[in-house]
């Protein structure tokens, strides 16, 4: 592509590629910090024998809200799915956390 037709592209657009990349790349990264940190912390608290099942379902919310919000951009069923059975698994496991913890 050349630098004209990049240029008439975002201004006919007004969406930065480069910037929307970096974004995208760095919420996946942030994503993979997320992960490592409540693997790290569910770990903890399954060797300390303490309740568990408050940080994986705020995992869960995590990909049920953003499965949700694919489904309204796109309407691809799969996505509903998604969100449907990660929503429950993040209901699921709250309610087992507040009965470990009541």
């Amino acid at each position: 592509m050349e630098k004209e037709e990049i240029l008439k592209r975002y201004r006919k657009t007004g969406e930065d590629e480069g910037k929307t990349d970096v974004n995208t790349q760095s919420d996946l990264q942030g994503f993979y910090g997320l992960s490592f940190l409540s693997l790290l912390i569910m770990g903890y608290q399954i060797y300390r024998e303490l309740p568990f099942g408050d940080i994986p379902a705020l995992l869960f919310v995590f990909l049920s809200v953003g499965a949700f919000f694919r489904y309204k951009a796109s309407k691809e069923n799969h996505y509903l799915w998604m969100s449907i059975v990660t929503g429950l698994l993040c209901i699921s496991l709250l309610v087992w956390y507040i009965i470990q913890t009541w």
